[in-house]
C-alpha cells in the first residue's frame, strides 16, 4: 500500500490568504492530561526520521490529483488541505526558532521542567496535547535564550499558562494555588543542588510570563507533534476508508511514542514536531500492518539493520505482517 506523502502534507511553499483554523483534528481526540512517565531511554528516538526539505521535495516531485469527494470528507473533518498548510507554516514559523542555544540547558533539568509541567497541565484539566503544546514552547525557548534555572519553576507556570491561553479555555483546574504548588515541588528538587530558588510570588511570575513571551516574539502557536499526528491520521483514514475504531488504534501508539520521544529529546532544528509526527505515524502504518516495513527502509541501513532497529522499538520484537 502506498500513500504519496503529499496526500498527508502539502508543499510548505504553498501561500495561504485566508483560513478559519478552529477546527482542527486535534479536537477528535484530546484526553485529560496525567503526569507524564519518564522514557529517556526510548529506542524510538534513535530511528531516522527524513527531514522537511527532503520530504518537501519529495512532494513537489510528485504532484497528486485528490478527487473531490476526499477533500470534502477532509474538510468536514477539520483536516482540509488549506487548513494544513496554514498549520504547516505555522510549525515553519516556530522552526525557525529552534537553533542550538548558547549554552543548551542539562537533560535532567529539561526532564524536571517537562516533568512539573506535566503536573500543571494534569491539575488545569487540560489535554495530552497541551502538554506536548507546553514541551515545544518550553524548547523553543531555551533555544532563544540561556535560561536561568533559578527562574525554572516560574518559567514552566509562565509556559502553561500561555499555552491555556492560547488554547483559550477556562479550565477549571487553573487556580493560582496550583501553579505555586507545582512551582514550589520543583523549586524544593532544586534548592539542594545549590541554586538559590525564590519562592513563585505573583510578581515574579507575571514577570517571567512576559519574558518568555518577548523572547519567542510572540509566536506561540505552532502545532506540536500530537496535533500533527491527529492531522494525518485523520487525512490517511479517510484515503483508506478506515473506520472509527481503527482510526483511534492508528493514533495510539503514535501519541504514545511522542510523548516519550518529546520527554527525551529537545526539539532542534533537525528533529521538529512535525517530523517526528511523521516517522511516527509511518511507523505505526507498519504496526498496523497496512505498510511493510521495507517500504520505509532507509538508504544509509541494510535490510537487516533497519529490521533490528525497528525490533527495538517493538515490546514484543515482532515485526508485523503487511495485510
Amino acid at each position: 500500500m502506498h500513500v504519496p506523502g503529499s496526500m498527508l502534507m502539502p508543499n510548505q511553499s504553498s501561500h495561504i490568504t485566508s483560513v478559519d483554523d478552529s477546527a482542527t483534528a486535534g479536537n477528535l481526540a484530546e484526553m485529560p492530561g496525567e503526569p507524564i512517565a519518564d522514557n529517556s531511554q526510548s529506542t524510538l528516538a534513535q530511528v531516522p526520521l527524513r527531514q522537511p526539505d527532503v520530504l518537501a521535495a519529495d512532494f513537489e516531485s510528485r504532484p497528486v490529483s485528490v478527487p473531490d469527494v476526499i477533500e470534502d470528507a477532509w474538510w468536514r473533518l477539520g483536516v482540509s488541505t488549506q487548513i494544513l498548510k496554514y498549520q504547516w507554516e505555522q510549525d515553519g514559523g516556530m522552526n525557525s526558532m529552534l537553533e542550538p542555544a548558547p549554552r543548551p540547558l542539562q537533560p535532567e533539568l529539561r526532564q524536571a521542567a517537562l516533568r512539573c509541567m506535566s503536573r500543571l497541565v494534569h491539575f488545569s484539566t487540560m489535554s495530552q496535547s497541551s502538554w506536548c503544546k507546553t514541551a515545544l514552547l518550553f524548547d523553543t525557548y531555551c533555544a532563544k535564550v540561556e535560561v536561568d534555572v533559578e527562574l525554572l519553576p516560574m518559567t514552566c507556570v509562565a509556559v502553561v499558562k500561555i499555552v491555556s491561553k492560547m488554547e483559550q479555555e477556562a479550565y477549571p483546574g487553573n487556580s493560582e494555588g496550583n501553579w505555586s504548588e507545582c512551582a514550589e515541588e520543583l523549586r524544593a528538587w532544586l534548592l539542594p543542588a545549590g541554586y538559590n530558588v525564590p519562592e513563585a510570588t505573583q510578581e515574579l511570575l507575571l514577570e517571567q510570563e512576559g519574558s518568555v513571551m518577548r523572547a519567542l516574539q510572540w509566536r506561540m502557536t505552532g502545532p506540536c507533534a500530537m496535533q500533527w499526528i491527529l492531522t494525518f491520521v485523520t487525512r490517511f483514514a479517510a484515503l483508506a476508508g478506515l473506520s472509527f475504531q481503527e482510526v483511534q488504534a492508528l493514533a495510539t501508539n503514535p501519541c504514545e511514542h511522542a510523548r516519550a520521544v518529546v520527554m527525551s529529546e529537545q526539539a532542534s532544528s533537525t528533529l521538529t514536531h512535525g517530523t517526528l509526527a511523521i516517522g511516527l505515524l509511518c511507523l505505526g502504518i507498519v504496526e498496523a500492518g497496512l505498510l511493510p516495513l521495507e517500504a520505509l527502509q532507509p538508504e544509509d541501513l541494510s535490510a537487516e539493520e533497519w529490521r533490528n532497529l525497528f525490533l527495538e522499538s517493538q515490546a514484543n520484537w515482532v515485526v508485523p505482517t503487511c495485510r
